[in-house]
């Protein structure tokens, strides 16, 4: 199949794309920069905000991956032109998809859909109440969704993206466990917000690439899928693992618990199981330990040798 990517030049588009160029399918990757690849994958610069432009390119592709987003912390900053991005720029590519008849649409959403948990695991079923401008027009898009499958026919997989880590997520990025490679690589003291004991569920970015290379081409449709490992890990434990794969040891030093920080929160990866009859297979330290090699070969100078 023809497979067209929008947010290609991101952290899970470049290895989707890189997925994808070793596959049968004839992969198109877009994005609002510059060609961060090399030759061999066909790339075209779009904005998803030119309406125009994203109809051409959505013109003769059968599936659609749409990973383009403005960030969470955009979105704190600039609520409006994070809702023109992610809302806006999403209903352009499903009217393309459309008007063109993609036979599928996949769709990265985010596990802060939900907002505060009630209760851990999280299933698909859990009552959103999302408390960034990012989380509420993340949900939003998941409603219109819905909405265009039951009056266009437009069928689509979204993924509940979890805590998500691997090559090519950088130290600016401000995620999570790149800025914990920096910090301890540097010597310098991590920041532990309240006794470290609140766990998140760290899934890799390999198992998140074949399960959307997995959901283009399998009988899979018009669902949402919490996409996690279903194993949480404490921050604290997080760290210590890290320094200890690094070699060195952890400086910590505890802070305040920050106003609205959100406690335990994993994904219950009962539905995933069913659907794709798999759950991630890589553990923490061996997705831990890819990592870390990778960002060590970086030649970013922001990044620590």
């Amino acid at each position: 199949m023809r497979v067209l990517v929008f947010g290609a030049a991101g952290f899970v588009g470049r290895n989707l794309v890189s997925s994808l160029a070793k596959s049968k399918h004839e992969t198109l990757a877009c994005d609002a920069v510059e060609n961060p690849f090399g030759p061999q994958t066909k790339y075209l610069r779009v904005d998803v905000l030119d309406r125009a432009r994203v109809f051409d390119t959505v013109k003769g592709c059968d599936s659609v991956v749409h990973l383009a987003a403005s960030p969470l912390v955009a979105s704190i900053q600039d609520p409006a032109q994070n809702m023109r991005v992610n809302i806006e720029g999403t209903l352009n590519i499903l009217d393309a998809a459309r008007k063109h008849d993609v036979k599928k649409l996949i769709y990265s959403s985010a596990s802060s859909v939900i907002g505060m948990p009630k209760y851990n695991p999280v299933d698909e079923e859990h009552p959103c109440v999302p408390k960034t401008p990012y989380a509420v027009a993340k949900k939003a898009c998941e409603d219109y969704l819905r909405v265009y499958r039951e009056l266009y026919s437009l069928h689509y997989v979204i993924f509940r993206f979890f805590n998500l880590y691997g090559p090519w997520q950088f130290v600016g990025s401000g995620a999570l466990i790149p800025n914990v490679y920096r910090t301890l690589s540097e010597n310098r003291d991590f920041q532990i917000f309240g006794d470290g004991s609140s766990t998140r569920d760290f899934i890799y970015i390999d198992d998140v690439v074949s399960y959307c290379l997995s959901a283009l081409t399998q009988q899979i449709e018009d669902v949402v899928v919490n996409l996690g490992t279903g194993q949480g890990t404490s921050i604290l434990e997080l760290v210590r693992l890290s320094a200890k794969l690094l070699g060195v040891e952890p400086r910590l030093a505890y802070k305040s618990s920050r106003p609205g920080e959100i406690g335990n929160f994993v994904a219950d990866t009962t539905r995933l199981t069913k659907l794709f009859g798999t759950k991630p297979s890589t553990s923490l330290e061996d997705g831990l330990t890819k990592t870390f090699e990778w960002l060590h070969n970086r030649t970013d100078p922001s990044i620590p040798k």
